[in-house]
């Protein structure tokens, strides 16, 4: 059996959505103890859709491997409850709005002095500082303040919402603050605050596309790469194939596979800056090769010529891949309700502590009685006296 990077890490999470669960699961795979605070109703992402049998698949896929309480936080028992807990925890992770977990008197200033040990990690839209601090913090409101959203946007002028990508790309960020938090914890012993916002992964992700605009040049190239021609999507006979030639040479040895030898002096196509000026011909080339033949056909051509090409997966596709299921980043799991249910894997692929999908997501207050008997030490009546009180609560399982 391989060892856990974070083994002995305790984590108490209290998220919503995808930004902090995603984080939460990421710490779970490097072997953290992931403990998830609900209140008594649970989080939203256990009512959205896609349902199945009355499970909420999102909040299966983000919440996998961790332990679930049910706590009411908007009671004092509750609060001290918490407390309770983050005194023998080392992170605590959350996404509410700045302020919101302030006036419950548990802000990193009040958890602080329960732990001074504590790393306190927050994720918001838009940060704690800033004129747009308290403003919703959902994913395409980040891009589009960020400038992600047009930069993404195709030729026509419309901006496109690149699908969670700042949700998943802000809880890939925040781990890894998240676990250099620890290490400086390990020399200093001291806790920090951790500030993080999907607006700042947002523009990290859209300064490139400034400097082109700075330059003159088009920014928006829908699926087009803006540094390479062709680097595009065109459609097959059978499906849409990837198509990536980014040297001179290759690209001359390609028309002349296709027969297409007329275009190897063009002056529009000698080198790559001629070729992003000149995308909307290059496109006109290969798509009215490419349509006449399967995926694979063009492929073939595609790299023999030393150029780069992949098939454009559908959905129910991608579910199959041999390569996806290799990596074991297609796994199945299986839920009482639900039954099998396939997620993805963990990415940590590392030789001595690699990341594992430990378990399937908690229902609703499942380890109340782990937690808080086990941890915290509660005795049976005292469970028992908090749950007639509503301040835990045991939900639907």
């Amino acid at each position: 059996m391989t060892d856990s990077a974070l083994k002995g890490i305790r984590v108490v999470e209290n998220t919503v959505h995808l930004a902090g669960p995603y984080c939460g699961r990421l710490l779970a795979e490097l072997g953290a103890e992931v403990i998830k605070v609900e209140p008594p109703n649970g989080e939203a992402n256990r009512r959205s859709p896609p349902l199945v049998n009355g499970e909420a698949l999102l909040y299966l896929y983000y919440n996998s491997g961790k332990k679930g309480v049910a706590l009411d936080l908007k009671q004092e028992r509750g609060r001290e409850v918490f407390r309770d807990l983050i005194a023998r925890s080392d992170v605590f992770l959350c996404n509410y709005r700045p302020g919101a977990m302030e006036r419950l008197g548990l802000g990193y200033g009040d958890l602080k002095k329960v732990n001074d040990r504590l790393i306190y990690v927050s994720v918001t839209g838009f940060g704690y500082t800033g004129p747009l601090s308290s403003m919703a913090g959902y994913d395409p409101l980040a891009q589009a303040v960020s400038g992600l959203m047009d930069a993404n946007g195709c030729e026509d002028g419309i901006p496109k919402v690149n699908a969670m990508s700042l949700d998943y790309s802000t809880s890939m960020i925040t781990a890894c603050a998240t676990v250099a938090a620890l290490f400086y914890r390990e020399r200093t012993g001291k806790g920090q605050f951790i500030d993080m916002s999907l607006h700042d992964s947002g523009v990290i992700f859209s300064v490139p596309w400034m400097g082109f605009q700075l330059s003159g040049m088009k920014y928006r190239h829908g699926n087009k790469s803006r540094v390479f021609a062709p680097y595009n999507m065109y459609r097959a006979s059978d499906g849409f194939v990837m198509v990536a030639i980014n040297e001179d040479g290759r690209w001359k040895a390609f028309l002349k596979s296709i027969g297409r030898e007329k275009f190897v002096d063009d002056p529009r196509f000698q080198s790559v800056a001629d070729r992003v000026k000149n995308y909307d011909d290059i496109d006109s080339i290969i798509s009215e090769w490419s349509g006449r033949l399967t995926v694979k056909e063009v492929m073939d051509v595609v790299i023999a010529a030393g150029g780069a090409s992949a098939p454009v997966r559908t959905i129910v596709e991608a579910q199959h891949e041999p390569h996806s299921i290799s990596r074991e980043m297609l796994i199945e799991m299986e839920h009482p309700k639900v039954g099998k249910l396939k997620i993805a894997g963990s990415g940590f692929k590392m030789s001595e502590t690699p990341g594992r999908v430990t378990g399937r997501a908690p229902s609703l207050g499942e380890h109340n009685g782990e937690v808080l008997g086990g941890i915290l030490g509660y005795s049976a009546g005292k469970l028992d006296e908090l749950g007639r009180a509503g301040v835990i609560a045991k939900g639907p399982t």
